[in-house]
């Protein structure tokens, strides 16, 4: 029902085998109240027809009529469940009759004689309660038709819950009944979804035309599986979906993913990655079932999206041994030095190394490693650069570090943009001759930790003279060549005693050939001896001293 429908006129319909009452129910000047009056009758089997036809807001009839009294076309008008209000004329004699009928469900009886204000009266009551109810079904159908806009959201709200919180069926089976969820409640399976790079290719759109583009990749993903089982597929964040389906009776679970992932790539630009759980049994379940696509999807940094990876696929882990950036510091010193080339070199070179590592570390790992390297790099860049020259550099790359899904390329692609455009504004703005020199000292020292290096070597690497040499390195950090040495060799020695190697090969390693030498530097240095710091990390017998 239309609000416009509410104010409608109430439409009448006079019934009465007496021409002169007819007359004068006809002669009110009805419009003047909101009630048209639409038909008249003069006997009850006409006037039932009549109501059929017309279907009237309110009749005024007499008890007593030839073919058809009152009473029996009441009856009559019950049964057609027809919402209408009945307003029965009645003699004296009829009063006990007329009783019977407003007991039936006529609305009124008016006993003749009556006056034109005595039948108002009655119909003006009729009139506010017909309003009345039409109001309270315009409010019903208003509430049902939101409440049936509104099921596809509560239908994602609370599959969102189950994924999320353990639910048993028993508290879950009144709900999922009434949200009309098609699913058989057991044997389930989790895909959580991504759009591959989709905040980069949105980023032009207008919100009509992203909304658009999610609402199609969304239908494309949940036809494709309707194909093999039944499914609910939601919306997870701006660039996700979640798909929860019954274990299919024919064909692979990582096949109907595969087949997500084509027609994807068939029907539109766009390309997304699946990550797939095992099946779980009961709806309390879900919770590990989306943890396991999450952990799936996860490892889609390794690839270049449009596939699916399954549970199953993935490599069997323990806990994660301990992983170093070993060359953390040079690419630090590379962008001091304002070396921009030699800075993105040491990037690749560390990223090598940790994509290359078999079987891969845990993706989440992985990524802490990045965003600890980002993290060190911001933080020079901010030491050394004007705030208004770096802040741009290090905005952008923050911006695109939060797209979820960035595979590992584009994140080692975006840091060496960041470390290249920084080294220039370093070299740029804020290095002097002097600094630059010994920078590149720095350098040459770093690349020779586990030699013999001597003052004159360094002095002839940057073709200054050796007292020249000393005296600048001191202005511009701080300490001797000889202290600068030591220290680095005894940070290099931390990260290879935290690794787990021996004292003795840590010595070797770091340019001490006399192991007491070097247990003496590194306790004048950090407090312990190499043995003590190395039994924190990894509580071994002590070797001896």
């Amino acid at each position: 029902m239309m609000k416009d429908e509410i104010q409608d006129p109430i439409r009448l319909c006079v019934i009465d085998d007496i021409r002169s009452v007819v007359a004068g129910l006809t002669a009110i000047a009805w419009e003047d109240y909101g009630i048209l009056l639409e038909g008249t009758s003069a006997n009850g089997s006409d006037g039932l027809e009549l109501v059929t036809r017309l279907k009237p807001d309110l009749v005024i009839t007499d008890i007593r009529m030839p073919k058809m009294d009152g009473l029996t076309m009441l009856q009559h008008m019950l049964e057609t469940n027809h919402p209408c209000k009945v307003i029965l004329i009645s003699g004296y004699a009829d009063f006990e009759y007329a009783q019977q009928a407003v007991h039936l469900g006529a609305y009124e009886f008016v006993v003749k004689p009556f006056t034109e204000e005595d039948i108002l009266d009655v119909v003006l009551r009729a009139k506010e309660q017909i309003l009345e109810e039409r109001s309270k079904l315009h409010h019903h159908h208003l509430m049902e038709s939101k409440l049936r806009e509104s099921m596809p959201v509560l239908r994602q709200e609370y599959v969102s819950m189950l994924v999320h919180h353990r639910t048993t069926w028993e508290h879950a089976s009144e709900r999922w009944n009434f949200l009309g969820i098609e699913l058989e409640h057991h044997d389930f399976i989790v895909m959580l979804i991504e759009i591959d790079k989709y905040r980069e290719q949105v980023a032009d759109l207008s919100i009509r035309e992203a909304e658009l583009i999610r609402f199609s990749l969304q239908n494309i993903v949940e036809e494709t599986i309707r194909e093999f089982s039944s499914c609910v597929v939601i919306r997870a964040k701006n660039n996700r979906f979640l798909a929860l389906l019954n274990d299919p009776a024919f064909g692979d679970v990582m096949q109907i993913a595969e087949s997500c992932c084509r027609n994807i790539k068939k029907y539109s630009k766009y390309t997304i990655s699946i990550g797939v759980s095992g099946k779980v049994l009961q709806t309390h379940q879900l919770p590990d079932a989306y943890r396991e696509a999450e952990r799936a999807l996860a490892y889609h940094i390794f690839s270049e999206g449009n596939a699916a990876i399954g549970i199953g696929d993935l490599p069997e882990t323990g806990s994660q041994p301990p992983l170093s950036l070993e060359r953390k510091d040079e690419l630090l010193l590379a962008l001091r030095t304002g070396n921009g080339d030699r800075a993105v070199e040491l990037l690749c070179a560390i990223s090598s190394q940790l994509q290359g590592l078999t079987p891969p570390p845990h993706p989440d790992y992985l990524l802490s490693l990045y965003d600890e390297l980002a993290a060190s790099v911001i933080r020079v860049l901010y030491e050394l650069a004007p705030f208004a020259e770096i802040q741009p550099l290090i905005a952008r790359y923050k911006s695109t570090r939060g797209t979820t899904g960035m595979p590992l390329s584009s994140l080692e692609q975006q840091l060496s943009l960041l470390c290249r455009e920084g080294a220039n504004v370093v070299g740029s703005n804020t290095l002097s001759e002097s600094q630059k020199i010994i920078f590149r000292s720095l350098e040459f020292i770093q690349s020779r930790l586990g030699e013999e290096v001597t003052l004159t070597e360094c002095a002839a690497n940057v073709h200054l003279s050796v007292s020249y040499y000393s005296s600048l390195f001191k202005k511009v950090t701080g300490m001797t060549v000889t202290q600068y040495v030591n220290q680095e060799r005894i940070r290099l020695a931390k990260t290879l005693l935290v690794e787990g190697k021996s004292v003795q090969e840590v010595s070797v390693a770091v340019g001490y050939e006399e192991r007491r030498y070097f247990s003496e530097m590194f306790k004048r240095i950090t407090g312990m001896t190499p043995t003590e710091f190395r039994s924190d990390y990894h509580p071994d017998p002590p070797e001896e001293a």
